[in-house]
């Protein structure tokens, strides 16, 4: 059952996030990501003990290519690279004018790694090793380029911690709470908690409230309690971020859905494996942000208000 006070934001999901702004044929440094077709043998497995990867037969030839890119005296150089089992992350260097845009480049990286796959096979047709298009991520200065290439290395841990945990790191496509219906990610058990409180300040709110409110607030987070909130305006994030410093645990809601392969980084990633974290979608069709809007905005608030007083979730899908 959809959500009748939730409007849905009017933009169409692409999987690919080419910058409409940016001439891709100058000089740059990208972070690449491009998903195997659903079928398709593992690229590589998990090595537990280290974590690492160790690359298969398929791995290897699809590492073989990507080191080709650069080729024929191309301005093109990857520079950091991680082969997961069903997927690839790599940083590319434009270190030149290029002729073409570089998705042709990248286009050509993966029809090559189809005709490997297909001759390791005896295939008499080649068909796609991985999904149509590919993600890229504009690395602006040397900052990003370090947080990138920490990313790629630090993946395979990422996939051991989230498959040692997998209920920490679980998606739900369709959660019934209430009488309404969500996706989630995370940690479900929190909306099982008895002790749930909406965060919400409001421009009206005097000092005394404001102050008593951060009070109980942050005496719940302390308490083992569960914060719930979208934490929209930076009083919220303040709020926010003194209760994880107190170990707080936090439902989110977001103003769009997730994506076919979500997963979480950075703060939230940790916060899932504590299973301290669930994120909530009101809208589980909408798969790219927006500015949150000040009645989207009211209506998440009022979503705080009610998931608060839930005591769990049916799980349709």
């Amino acid at each position: 059952m959809s959500d009748p006070n939730f409007a849905s934001p009017t933009f169409v999901h692409r999987i690919t996030r080419r910058a409409f702004f940016h001439d891709y044929t100058r000089k740059g440094r990208y972070m690449i990501t491009m998903t195997a077709e659903r079928g398709r043998p593992s690229l590589s497995v998990l090595d537990k003990g280290a974590p690492s990867v160790v690359l298969t037969p398929l791995g290897e030839a699809v590492r073989e290519e990507l080191y080709l890119i650069g080729n024929l005296d191309r301005p093109l150089h990857v520079e950091a690279s991680v082969i997961m089992p069903d997927h690839i992350h790599f940083i590319i260097f434009v270190s030149g004018a290029l002729p073409k845009p570089l998705g042709s480049y990248i286009g050509a990286f993966k029809g090559a790694c189809s005709r490997r796959w297909a001759a390791m096979t005896g295939a008499v047709e080649v068909s796609p090793l991985f999904v149509k298009g590919f993600h890229d991520r504009i690395i602006w200065d040397d900052g990003h380029r370090v947080v990138a290439s920490g990313y790629i290395a630090d993946n395979p841990l990422r996939a051991a911690i989230r498959r040692s945990r997998p209920d920490l790191f679980r998606r739900y496509n369709r959660a019934q709470i209430g009488d309404r219906e969500y996706a989630a990610y995370g940690n479900i058990f929190l909306l099982k908690d008895f002790d749930k409180r909406p965060v919400i300040i409001h421009r009206g709110d005097s000092v005394e409230a404001r102050r008593n409110n951060e009070n109980a607030w942050l005496s719940c987070a302390a308490n083992g309690g569960v914060l719930v909130s979208p934490f929209i305006s930076p009083d919220e994030k303040v709020i926010r971020d003194k209760a994880l410093a107190l170990g707080g645990r936090l439902i989110v809601i977001r103003n769009d859905g997730f994506e076919e392969r979500f997963k979480p980084v950075g703060r939230d990633f940790d916060l899932c494996a504590a299973g301290r974290l669930l994120l909530i979608a009101p809208w589980p069709e909408a798969l790219a942000r927006s500015v949150v809007s000040r009645v989207e905005a009211l209506s998440m608030n009022a979503g705080a208000v009610r998931l608060s007083s839930y005591t769990g979730a049916v799980i349709l899908r």
